[in-house]
């Protein structure tokens, strides 16, 4: 399951399931997508950049993040959460 960038302001079509194996050592390798760490060896400088921004907006208004919201897309998308996760509790 991955997240685009500001995936808050439309959870339902920016939050992905993609079924695979995950494979390599970065970068990384799940069905047909490849994953890297964002600006690992100066790699993608606007997306780091965007990145910055998205963290920054998120700690200027953090009542437009709703973990729970999160689980409950992630869940209808297909993840699967281990038996014990503590969904309602509140500091989740």
């Amino acid at each position: 399951m991955y997240f685009e960038l500001f995936w808050e302001k439309e959870p339902e079509y920016s939050i992905h399931l993609i079924e695979g194996k995950i494979t390599g050592s970065g970068p990384w390798r799940v069905g047909d997508c490849t994953f890297h760490v964002l600006g690992c060896n100066h790699t993608h400088p606007q997306m780091c950049e965007m990145h910055s921004f998205w963290q920054s907006e998120l700690l200027q208004n953090p009542a437009q993040f709703s973990s729970n919201d999160v689980v409950k897309i992630a869940l209808e998308k297909g993840a699967i959460l281990p038996d014990n996760y503590p969904i309602n509790d509140a500091k989740y």
